[in-house]
C-alpha cells in the first residue's frame, strides 16, 4: 500500500465511509502496531527528528478515555502524522546520502600565485589552470552530462567531443559556458567586474540565469559586465592554436572533430567511408581545407567545398 492509499483509507475510516473490509484492515493494522513499539533505524531518526518521533510514539501509547472508536480515531490521526514525518525523514536521509556521495566524488584544485596546473578530466578533456585559480570537478562525470565549476581565476579548456554529453563550465557569477567539443578560455575573478570567454576552436554558448547571452565561434570573445548584466562580443587579437592528434580514429570521428573545431559541415557521400581509419597529427593553425586535403590523400579520396567554404563533401 502506497503512502497516498494509506492516507485515503485512514480518512475514509475517520469519515465513517469505509467499507466493512476497509474498517477491518484499519483495525487490524492498529492492533498490530499497538502490540509493539514502532522504532526507526538510528540513522533515519536523526533526519526525522528524534524528539518529535519520541513525542508521537508516547502519544500513541497513551490509554484512551472514551472507548475504542475514539482510541482508533486518535491513533489514526497520530499514525497519519507519523507516516508523513517518516516519509519526510526518509527523503531527507536519502538526500543527505546523495549529497555526501556527490561531495566524495568532487575534486577541488587550487593554484598558487605563480603556479600553472594541467588537469586531465575523466572524459579525456584537458584544463590548464592559471595562477590563483580554483576549479571543482567530479572524479567521474554523469552519464548524460559533464559539469564543472571555475570558482576563481583563469583556465584554458580543451574539451573532448561527446555529442550526447554536453560539457558545461559554471562560474560564481551565474554565467555558464556550454559546449560539445571545442577549446576556449574563461577568465572569472571575484574581484573583477567582468567575465571573459574566448573561443579558440569550435563553438560555445554563453548564458546567464535569464537566458542565452551569445553563441561564439572560433576567434570570437565575449566580455560580460556582472553589474549591468550585459555582454559585448568582439574578435580576438591574438590567435591561439591547439594540436589535433588522431591515432587510428575512424573517418567519422575525424569529421565530427573537424566540424566542431572549424564550425563547418562535412558530408560523406558513402557511409562506408566513415569506417576508414586515420592516424595523423594537425594543428588548428592549419585551414580546414588543408587538413581535408591531407586526409583525402591518405585514403585516395576527393572533396569539394561550397561557395562560402562552410560545407564540404568527401567522395571517392
Amino acid at each position: 500500500m502506497t503512502e497516498e492509499q494509506a492516507k485515503e483509507l485512514l480518512q475514509k475510516y475517520l469519515d465513517q465511509q469505509a467499507s466493512p473490509q476497509e474498517q477491518k484492515t484499519v483495525e487490524e493494522w492498529y492492533a498490530t502496531l499497538h502490540a509493539k513499539d514502532t522504532v526507526l533505524p538510528t540513522d533515519r531518526k536523526a533526519a526525522i527528528g528524534e524528539q518529535m518521533f519520541v513525542h508521537l510514539q508516547f502519544a500513541m501509547q497513551q490509554k484512551p478515555k472514551f472507548g475504542k472508536v475514539f482510541k482508533l480515531q486518535s491513533f489514526i490521526r497520530i499514525a497519519a502524522a507519523v507516516l508523513i514525518i517518516i516519509t519526510l525523514g526518509i527523503s531527507i536521509w536519502k538526500l543527505n546520502l546523495n549529497t555526501k556521495a556527490k561531495l566524495e566524488n568532487l575534486v577541488t584544485v587550487v593554484t598558487g600565485s605563480t603556479q600553472h596546473k594541467r588537469i586531465t578530466l575523466s572524459d579525456g578533456s584537458m584544463v590548464l589552470l592559471g595562477p590563483s585559480a580554483k576549479l571543482c570537478y567530479p572524479k567521474a562525470f554523469a552519464s548524460n552530462n559533464r559539469q564543472i565549476a571555475l570558482k576563481e581565476g583563469e583556465a584554458f579548456f580543451e574539451i573532448t567531443h561527446q555529442e550526447k554529453r554536453p560539457f558545461t563550465v559554471h562560474t560564481t557569477s551565474g554565467v555558464d559556458i556550454r559546449v560539445l567539443g571545442t577549446s576556449f578560455k574563461v577568465k572569472s575573478y571575484r574581484a573583477s567586474k567582468h567575465i571573459e570567454v574566448a573561443v579558440v576552436t569550435g563553438k560555445v554558448a554563453v548564458s546567464n540565469r535569464k537566458g542565452n547571452l551569445a553563441t561564439l565561434i572560433k576567434d570570437e570573445y565575449l566580455t560580460y559586465d556582472k553589474s549591468a548584466g550585459q555582454a559585448a562580443i568582439g574578435k580576438t587579437k591574438a590567435t591561439a592554436y591547439v594540436e589535433l592528434a588522431f591515432d587510428g580514429a575512424s573517418l567519422d570521428q575525424v569529421v565530427h572533430k573537424l566540424e566542431y573545431i572549424y564550425s563547418i559541415k562535412i558530408l560523406l557521400n558513402d557511409s562506408t567511408l566513415g569506417r576508414l581509419k586515420t592516424t595523423a597529427s594537425f594543428s588548428s593553425k592549419q585551414s580546414a581545407e588543408e587538413i581535408l586535403d591531407i586526409i583525402c590523400s591518405l585514403h585516395h579520396l576527393k572533396f569539394n567545398a561550397s561557395k562560402n567554404h562552410k560545407t564540404f563533401n568527401i567522395y571517392r
